[in-house]
């Protein structure tokens, strides 16, 4: 028994999420169509994280067994010619046996990009939000600062999750590649359904002036439902992942 180890890249706006659906283009699906084609072994593949419809990855993480040994840097390129257009295995390795993407995963970052200017960009919609009115930058950026550490984030996520709302943030942070280009930098141990996207979207709700920093707090105390609308999915990467 071998297995595998995955680094995957794919445009999230060319599938129906990352998890298996009947009738729709999944990423997962995807991916097991293709090892069945390559090995003629049905498998099912484990991810570091269900992206939902229209979220990008840049360094999502999968695993699969397979019954016998196979050639890595073969098995790389068979498999990359039978994926679909809009998604690619960066990278294949052998990993131990008891390798579990989702399980052994120390922390998760994830990026959002949002154009801020008042024209919107033709080569940029696919992956960014186009939000064309002033934000208070310095605003926004403490804002950021407050969600760091642990907090009870249940204003913070979309439905009832069986699970704890309590997540540590390890890292939030707004980064400016060029002036109209603002990339919000999340990392934590784990996240709740839709979180970043709310989490971005309250920080802009700060810097256009709808909410307050006295109102963010009082949401990373708890409540009974989203205190933003999430941003849509398409600003969203899932980064990187480590183990």
């Amino acid at each position: 028994m071998t297995r595998c180890r995955l680094s995957l890249e794919y445009k999230g706006t060319r599938f129906h999420g990352f998890q298996k659906q009947p009738g729709v283009a999944t990423v997962q699906g995807a991916l097991e169509s293709a090892i069945l084609t390559y090995t003629g072994q049905a498998v099912h593949t484990l991810g570091a994280g269900r992206t939902d419809a229209g979220v990008h990855a840049l360094g999502q993480v999968a695993a699969f067994d397979l019954d016998e040994e196979v050639d890595i840097r073969k098995a790389l390129r068979g498999l990359n010619a039978l994926l679909p257009q809009g998604m690619s295995i960066a990278d294949m390795k052998e990993a131990a046996p008891d390798f579990d993407p989702r399980r052994d995963v120390v922390w998760r970052e994830y990026r959002y990009f949002i154009l801020n200017r008042p024209a919107a960009s033709p080569l940029l919609e696919d992956y960014t939000y186009h939000y064309p009115r002033e934000l208070d930058r310095k605003l926004m950026k403490e804002a950021c600062l407050l969600f760091e550490g642990e907090h009870d984030f249940s204003a913070f996520r979309v439905g009832q999750e069986e699970q704890s709302p309590v997540r540590t943030v390890l890292r939030f942070e707004i980064a400016e590649s060029f002036p109209e280009l603002l990339c919000f930098i999340v990392r934590a141990n784990s996240f709740l359904y839709k979180m970043v996207r709310i989490m971005a979207g309250a920080v802009v709700a700060v810097g256009s002036g709808r909410m307050d920093l006295s109102g963010l707090v009082s949401h990373l105390a708890g409540g009974s439902q989203p205190c933003v609308e999430p941003l849509p999915a398409h600003g969203l990467f899932l980064w990187e992942i480590a183990y």
